[in-house]
């Protein structure tokens, strides 16, 4: 025990129990060391819990209501929107007006110079999201517009809000028919991920679908210029008409336009075809020496034109101006019944001018009783055979 002389108690313990000793601090060691990672994943295992709620939160309305998106989960739906889409294509009003909260009858002339492009809207599946009003939703119409003349199907995807009126007949609003509330909770739920994933998708499939054809997407660079152009035409053509009505028994303010149509002649033989499409039924062919009354000059680089007393499309950098026949506002006219040669003098010695087809109107000078009609064609006071004309 003289070697303990002069130690602690203390260390006369530890230099005795040393091993004991050097386990017990190894394993406070262990513990303290578990016990800061295990607080450490708690942390983390917390954090992620608390951002999953807040990602779940976000995904909810304010009425807990979830956002999720449904395929053609409700077939009333689905059924209402095919009739709809159909009704489009077939210009039919009373159907649209049935199921449209409001309808403009600016509305009504887009959609019928639409549905003279449109044949169908094919393989319609519908996508929604429950809105806060009862049996309300928010849906996304997907479908393949299908255009006259042309085989290749153009992907497309629009968004409507569903909801039944009081008498729970169904009803589809557009933005300006919806209160902002409902606009600011459509919006929310339009910015869900999924919602923007099929958004993105059907705008690649149409991108897709044009590369594919070369013809249907330089069809599609002029297709709304070309709706503008007829929908100014139409509206100012049902304008014209209503103020005739009211005022018929007054003077109008403002003259009429003058109408003025192109007599024309192909450069080449040439198909004439029942739409303005390269795709568009042939209804015969022309060629040159023909002379043909054109209607109007499109802006998608064909001209509609009359021969033989219908109706039909000429590629418009295959024919040639060869006179032109312009009706001044409030005159008498008279139209051609049968091709007739329009003449210089009131006689059938005199010079041809021009030859006028079927369908064409001639400003009308004079009915003279010798069997003969007075007009004047291309600024020139000219004759045809009254007999061709009504």
């Amino acid at each position: 025990m003289k070697k303990d002389k002069g130690k602690s108690k203390f260390e006369i313990f530890v230099d005795k129990y040393y091993m004991l000793v050097a386990t017990l601090v190894f394993a406070v060691c262990v513990a303290v060391v578990f016990a800061v990672v295990f607080n450490i994943a708690r942390a983390k295992e917390e954090k992620e819990r608390k951002e999953k709620m807040q990602s779940e939160i976000g995904m909810l309305a304010p009425d807990g209501r979830d956002y999720a998106l449904e395929k053609d989960a409700h077939p009333e739906i689905n059924e209402v929107i095919t009739r709809y889409h159909k009704a489009l294509a077939e210009d039919d009003e009373d159907t649209i007006s049935d199921i449209l909260v409001y309808v403009s009858q600016n509305d009504m002339d887009s959609i019928a110079v639409k549905s003279e492009y449109i044949d169908s809207y094919d393989d319609i599946v519908c996508y929604t999201q429950k809105a806060e009003a009862d049996g309300a939703y928010y849906v996304y119409v997907q479908y393949n517009l299908k255009l006259k003349d042309f085989d290749t199907k153009l992907p497309g995807l629009i968004g409507f809000y569903y909801c039944p009126d009081e008498e729970g007949n169904p009803r589809i609003c557009r933005q300006s028919d919806i209160s902002e509330d409902v606009i600011s909770d459509f919006y929310a739920a339009y910015s869900r991920q999924e919602v923007q994933d099929l958004y993105n998708q059907v705008a690649l499939a149409y991108n897709e679908a044009l590369d594919k054809d070369e013809e249907l997407k330089s069809y599609m660079d002029g297709f709304d210029d070309m709706v503008k152009q007829e929908m100014v035409k139409k509206i100012a053509l049902r304008s014209a008409t209503e103020e005739s009505s009211e005022t018929s028994s007054e003077e109008t303010s403002e003259p009429a336009e003058e109408n003025t149509t192109d007599q024309v002649e192909p450069t080449t033989t040439v198909n004439i075809r029942a739409t303005a499409s390269e795709k568009g039924e042939s209804k015969g062919q022309v060629g040159p020496g023909t002379t043909l009354t054109r209607i109007e000059e499109l802006i998608n680089g064909w001209s509609h034109v009359i021969y033989n007393g219908e109706e039909g499309y000429i590629r418009s950098d295959y024919l040639k101006v060869v006179g032109s026949n312009t009706i001044e506002a409030g005159a008498k006219t008279v139209t051609v019944k049968e091709g007739v040669n329009i003449r210089n003098e009131a006689s059938m010695d005199g010079s041809v001018i021009a030859m006028a087809e079927p369908g064409t109107k001639l400003e009308l000078i004079e009915k003279m009783d010798n069997g003969w009609s007075k007009v004047k064609y291309n600024g020139q006071t000219a004759y045809v055979k009254s007999d061709y004309v009504e």
